[in-house]
């Protein structure tokens, strides 16, 4: 588990975009591939990656295959939002990767705890 400290460590994010997690707001995100991270006020729930992150967005939204996933987004602390760092394929499994181990996601069930797995 990720401890505090370290989690205050992780540097500066630039993301390409974010939008509230509600189905009006999915013609805003771009088609293409990077990594999404879903928030709210308890912090990351979910971080993964995808070649379609509109079409991502709308699977998340109608039914996600994650359970943990899919309570917290039924039982939300907050506005939920959908958060996005546009990458090409080759490097969002690196990227992924690195967010889940430094965010430590509530509702991600891998867990990446050194950089050797980066």
């Amino acid at each position: 588990m990720v401890d505090r400290e370290a989690r205050l460590r992780v540097g500066p994010l630039k993301l390409d975009g974010q939008v509230p997690f509600r189905p009006s707001y999915s013609f805003d995100l771009p088609q293409g591939g990077g990594v999404y991270l879903i928030h709210d006020l308890r912090g990351c729930l979910y971080i993964g990656r995808t070649d379609d992150l509109y079409d991502r967005f709308d699977t998340h939204h109608d039914y996600s295959h994650n359970p943990k996933l899919r309570y917290a987004l039924r039982h939300p602390v907050g506005v939920i939002d959908f958060a996005w760092i546009l990458a090409e394929s080759n490097e969002q499994m690196n990227l992924e990767r690195r967010l889940i181990r430094d965010l430590a996601p509530l509702c991600n069930d891998i867990r990446y705890t050194t950089s050797k797995e980066t």
